[in-house]
């Protein structure tokens, strides 16, 4: 017991930095591809239509990233996160009254965009390594496991709403839902030991994250498995449903997925203590590649089985993965500049994904080009960390050494193995 409570009292910041990415995305991410068949019943607005709503929202978040990012370097936490909370229930809550498919995109766009920018991984992991430096890979499996818990907790809960509920109430409701889950945080969580305050240079931040050859690399590559990733997600309930599957059997099967997704959080510090980040990380999108493929199948049930269980386990190490790959080749400095600054040009990328392939899906008729298309794009994402500049050769670094801060702050000059096992520095 008293291990617990010494636990609680080290990781409650994190915790409650967790149970706030349940809520958002809860809500803008995983609950909208349950709204979406239900608001398309409704409404008969097209299903490409709506996509680009969930489009406008990742465009948005992209554009505001790196202002959030320059909001958390120089005042901290807490007016991010709660400013972010506040505008953006208001958009969602006008989306829920939307009288026509232009107004509903547009306020989906607007309040989704906000949640986002302000309540996403780029936000919350930023805080995360600081608050925690010498312990950041701890810190980091916890919050992408409780975040983990956003597809477990919101798709059943979506997907009750609307067969009991209009659209627009469920909205209404699951808007609710979310600001309970981001409060806590929003009131809070501190500042981190590296977040001062004081003078920051938004233009500095936003240039160094772009000079290494590695950062831009890394962000393309990052851009590519986030346009494959965010197709998939807001479509395979959709997808399953147009293979036969009710919608109640589709959210169920898409809810196991993420709770799979659970195990693969929480063994991620034990995988990267053995293997490394970038090992680790090419076995994720190889596993995304292979297993998004038999949702393109017309199989029913156990085509989706079969992407549950291969996609499930991958899919929740994808999100610690890459932000412990992030941290370190930026370092801590303006670290919430240059993490906006990576968010702003992945979600410009990945916002492509579910619209083009809901216009796919209108202009033939299935899921199976747009699906495997998808498949190919985490394919091609791993080609890249394979051949990413200054890769690592040799065995990965000492795993004891993943824990201990290096003798300084990390550069973006630099990868520091003494940060995370599988990096080895790059220039003196």
């Amino acid at each position: 017991m008293s291990g617990a409570v010494a636990a609680l009292r080290r990781w409650w910041e994190v915790t409650l930095l967790g149970i706030l990415t349940v809520g958002a995305y809860g809500l803008v991410m995983y609950s909208f591809g349950v709204l979406i068949g239900p608001i398309h019943e409704a409404t008969g607005w097209p299903v490409g239509g709506l996509s680009l709503a969930y489009t406008l929202s990742s465009l948005l978040g992209g554009l505001a990233a790196p202002f959030s990012g320059w909001l958390l370097d120089r005042f901290g936490p807490r007016p991010v996160l709660g400013g972010s909370l506040v505008l953006g229930s208001a958009g969602l809550f006008a989306a829920a009254s939307a009288p026509s498919l232009a107004t509903f995109v547009v306020a989906w766009g607007i309040g989704g965009g906000i949640v986002a920018a302000g309540l996403y991984y780029s936000v919350t992991m930023a805080i995360t390594a600081r608050l925690f430096v010498e312990q950041r890979l701890r810190a980091f499996a916890v919050l992408t496991f409780i975040g983990g818990l956003a597809s477990v907790i919101f798709f059943p809960v979506a997907g009750l709403l609307v067969e009991q509920l209009s659209w627009r109430t469920a909205l209404r409701v699951l808007v609710v839902l979310m600001a309970l889950h981001c409060i806590p945080a929003a009131l809070l969580v501190r500042r981190g030991r590296s977040m001062a305050g004081g003078r920051v240079e938004f233009r500095k931040g936003v240039g160094e994250a772009l000079r290494l050859p590695e950062a831009r690399w890394m962000i393309v590559m990052f851009a590519l498995a986030s346009l494959a990733l965010s197709a998939v997600q807001v479509h395979q309930v959709p997808a399953m449903t147009a293979a036969g599957l009710s919608l109640g059997a589709a959210t169920t099967i898409a809810s196991v997925k993420g709770f799979l997704s659970l195990p693969g959080r929480a063994g991620t510090e034990v995988v990267v203590r053995r293997v490394g980040v970038p090992a680790a990380l090419g076995t994720a999108y190889a596993a995304m590649a292979v297993g998004t493929v038999p949702l393109a199948v017309s199989g029913g049930l156990g085509a989706a089985l079969a992407f549950m269980v291969v996609t499930g386990f991958a899919f929740g190490t994808i999100s610690p993965l890459q932000g412990l790959f992030a941290a370190d080749v930026y370092g801590e400095r303006r670290l919430g500049t240059r993490m906006g600054v990576q968010t702003l040009i992945v979600s410009l990328v990945a916002a492509t994904g579910p619209v083009v392939l809901g216009v796919a899906v209108d202009a033939t008729g299935g899921y199976r080009a747009g699906v495997l298309a998808s498949a190919a794009l985490s394919a091609v994402a791993l080609v890249m960390l394979v051949t990413r500049p200054g890769r690592r050769s040799q065995p990965a670094a000492d795993p004891s050494a993943s824990d201990s801060p290096s003798s300084g702050a990390a550069t973006s000059s630099s990868f520091d193995s003494n940060r995370l096992p599988g990096f080895r520095r790059e220039r003196k």
